[in-house]
């Protein structure tokens, strides 16, 4: 190194004018020479990733809760007139469908709505529950008959005490059958008599998870079951209803039910699930008092239902895709208010803003999309298919995939309520952190109500649990797709009929709404 070298680089680095003016004066070559002395001296590393997402100055994207309440309240509005929900392949999840493609249309986007055939069942009446316990008889009345006037009843409320399992099939057993009831404990217990369920409604204690549900189709018709009644005993627990557990609706995995019952779903096999009390309360009367059930349920089950995808799309500069999604259908059980109409509002929110930044800043770099998936209580039945049928687009031009699946935290949660937000690229989650570091100072009273957790996973542990799965796992050669997903907390009304606005809290919305969708808007418009 020459003395003239050495005395320049000591003048740029120690001059008060801007680096950038220094820049300009100096040779690239003496620059490159300063910048390893400094590596060398001082023991700097290599810029990160993580260094250069830190000093990046986001341009953070705004979030109307005001807006985001009107959408989620308008999409529950579709919903069932007697039950609430917004069930794939219903009406209602086709009006659904067709009001977020409205809205996409009014903001200006490119609309699109693609329908898949999938398995998928229809509940066709209302069923009914009950039970007799007959009176003291001469020997010429039929127990429970309008003639056995000493007998009591119980009917049990569809929703409140009990809800239909998925793929369950239909049932028509009155009291004159006197159907027997075996108790059979939990579903997970390895030590079951199956057998003795042959010609008998069963009963089996379960939770929350649809494996439960699997067991249950994977033994119970094989040995000659004509029905289940699962009690729910240990989830949501004494949190919605004081001292009871509220029935929930899961679906079975549907490949595990047809690979145990010769490739189709049995027709005449029903299933449902009772609250604790109600399950206890029919338990006891079968056990003490001779109980007769009355059990009619009117089910289809073996066929195809046709799910909805609405999208919107901003065509940008290149074919580089950003899609955020969320699933617009939910239980047939109940209004859906967070699971996942808090994720289709907030995907039609940040639709909204994302239309007012497009008409700002011109078109983006990258195309930008917005959908919403039916059919993903069942199954994941219309995301997957999507992904199916763009397959080649998306393994060559998919660069981040947003879930937002009950991305919300109760209104009893409103303090230290948690939201995580989880990705499976390094560089995706930097600049993640970095935008949410920037939220946390921007928006400090918001960020300190919650407990915000941003985390990058291994792919392999993104799981299958939402509609990010196909865009993971299932792309051309392996390659696993990158995707970011927020999940929320509390939502004990997952899956029942409590599952409505009064729990609803729009605020927590915001916080994955203007983190991913300020990431959005850096991948669109400032990193290329």
């Amino acid at each position: 190194m020459s003395d003239d070298e050495d005395e320049l680089i000591e003048a740029t680095l120690s001059s008060a004018v801007s680096l950038k003016e220094r820049l300009q004066q100096v040779p690239p070559y003496v620059i490159a020479l300063a910048l390893t002395l400094l590596i060398s001296s001082v023991g700097l590393v290599a810029w990160s990733l993580d260094a250069f997402a830190d000093e990046i100055e986001y341009k953070t994207i705004e979030f109307d809760k005001n807006s985001a309440r009107t959408f989620a309240q308008n999409l529950v509005d579709l919903g069932h007139p007697e039950w609430g929900g917004r069930m794939s392949g219903s009406e209602e999840e086709m009006l659904t469908s067709e009001s977020i493609l409205d809205n996409f249309t009014k903001m200006g986007y490119s609309p699109s709505l693609e329908t898949f055939d999938v398995p998928m069942f229809s509940i066709d009446s209302t069923p009914t529950l009950s039970y007799c316990k007959p009176g003291s008889l001469p020997i010429n009345i039929a127990p429970c008959s309008g003639a056995d006037v000493g007998a009591e009843f119980r009917t049990f409320e569809h929703r409140i005490d009990y809800v239909i399992q998925g793929y369950s099939g239909s049932i028509e057993r009155m009291y004159n059958q006197n159907t027997p009831i075996v108790d059979l404990g939990r579903a997970t217990d390895e030590n079951i008599d199956w057998a003795s369920a042959d010609g008998a409604i069963i009963v089996i204690r379960a939770g929350r998870d649809s494996g439960n549900n699997s067991i249950v189709w994977e033994n119970g018709p094989t040995n000659g079951a004509l029905g289940a009644i699962q009690i729910n005993d240990d989830s949501n627990c004494d949190t919605l209803v004081s001292g009871d557990c509220v029935p929930i609706f899961k679906a079975g995995v549907y490949s595990r039910i047809i690979t145990a019952n010769q490739g189709m779903v049995p027709t005449d096999f029903p299933m449902i699930t009772m609250s604790k009390s109600a399950g206890e309360d029919l338990l006891d009367a079968f056990a003490n008092d001779n109980a007769r059930l009355s059990w009619e349920m009117e089910v289809d089950n073996d066929g195809q239902l046709p799910v909805r995808v609405p999208c919107g799309t901003h065509y940008g500069k290149t074919e580089e895709l950003l899609i955020v999604g969320a699933h617009h259908d939910t239980v047939y059980n109940g209004p859906g208010a967070v699971d996942d109409t808090s994720g289709s509002a907030s995907v039609l929110e940040m639709a909204r803003q994302f239309s007012m930044l497009i008409n700002q800043s011109g078109q983006a770099d990258r195309t930008i999309k917005f959908c919403t998936w039916g059919g993903e209580e069942e199954g994941l039945w219309g995301s997957t298919a999507w992904v199916a049928s763009h397959v080649a687009e998306l393994s060559a031009n998919l660069r981040l995939y947003v879930n937002l699946d009950m991305n919300h935290a109760d209104k009893e949660f409103r303090e230290n309520g948690r939201l995580t937000l989880f990705m499976n690229y390094a560089d995706d989650y930097e600049h993640v952190q970095a935008i949410a570091d920037q939220y946390a100072s921007q928006q400090s009273d918001i960020w300190n109500r919650y407990t915000v957790i941003v985390k990058k996973v291994a792919h392999e542990d993104m799981g299958r649990s939402s509609d990010h799965a196909g865009f993971v796992y299932d792309l051309n050669d392996g390659v696993p797709g990158r995707a970011a997903v927020c999940y929320g907390s509390g939502s004990w009304e997952y899956h029942t009929y409590l599952d409505d606005m009064t729990r609803f809290n729009e605020e927590s919305l915001g916080i994955s709404v203007v983190i991913y969708g300020t990431y959005i808007r850096y991948l669109a418009w400032d990193e290329m």
